[in-house]
């Protein structure tokens, strides 16, 4: 287990394996190459109105992986995303879910919808990631208070924790949704466009800590700055109404500094040169 994560991913890692033994937690990660999706499309189609969106979409998401979703604006990336978390339901076709998936989901919304100019404290934004259905009202405990309180020290936004949501940038709000949807418990994360507004440093570190949370469940991103992404994707489906799902060979970043999509086409160009001789 990567040091450098350990004492955050002791906090924003679910509750459930962090009660693990390392035993535990290793049995967790070896499972996670266990061939068998958790999430399967088949011939799934959508349209609003009469307005296709996609057509004939197939492909399967594992508990390894962590998946890069690309494509033209107006391809489908969100919409498809949405069928995934039962936003929206497919004109024709299934989406499969594994039996032993709690469906629990955590979702960070490229259009947030949050009205800015309500009165609510960051903090209580974060809050709402433990909200579950009941009969009356909403009070969240000693103990999550704290893990909210904990996950925004992580985030590096602790000190934003009583601001209002209207004195916040937008790279902080995204900060701020991220961490609402690691409070929920998720088995999944799925992310559309996580870091926009977000200098280039801070969005490799918010993927690097993305990456460390592959090891205990499967991350979807969507996202147009392909230059970090696919240095951390094992897979990417790109769509444009139909969609191609293309594995990814090893690309390395470099550690600072600028990162140059031509450098990451020559260490693929290179891979698949060594793949071939």
């Amino acid at each position: 287990m990567a040091s450098k994560y350990e004492d955050i991913a002791k906090i924003v890692i679910p509750t459930r394996i962090w009660n693990m033994d390392e035993e535990g937690i290793e049995n967790k990660i070896k499972g996670n190459d266990i061939k068998e999706p958790i999430i399967s499309c088949s011939n799934l189609c959508f349209a609003y109105k009469k307005e296709e969106v996609l057509r004939n979409v197939n492909f399967e998401v594992y508990n390894h992986d962590f998946l890069a979703v690309i494509g033209p604006n107006g391809g489908g990336k969100s919409t498809l995303m949405k069928l995934m978390l039962g936003l929206l339901k497919p004109k024709s076709g299934e989406i499969y879910y594994a039996k032993n998936l709690n469906r629990k989901i955590g979702y960070v919304p490229q259009d947030t919808g949050i009205n800015k100019d309500f009165p609510i404290q960051v903090i209580d934004v974060v809050k709402m990631g433990f909200l579950r259905p009941r009969a009356f009202g909403f009070r969240t405990s000693y103990l999550q208070n704290k893990r909210a309180y904990e996950i925004l020290n992580r985030l590096e936004i602790a000190h934003l924790a009583k601001c209002k949501i209207s004195e916040i940038s937008g790279g902080q709000l995204q900060r701020v949704l991220i961490a609402r949807a690691l409070c929920g418990d998720p088995e999944i994360l799925m992310l559309d466009e996580p870091t926009s507004n977000i200098d280039t440093k801070a969005q490799k570190e918010i993927y690097d800590l993305l990456k460390f949370f592959n090891n205990f469940y499967p991350i979807i991103v969507i996202s147009h700055n392909i230059s970090i992404l696919l240095g951390y994707a094992s897979r990417v489906l790109s769509v444009n109404r139909e969609v191609v799902v293309h594995n990814m060979p090893q690309v390395v970043l470099p550690n600072q500094g600028h990162i140059c999509e031509i450098d990451i086409l020559n260490q693929i160009l290179e891979s698949r040169n060594e793949t071939r001789v």
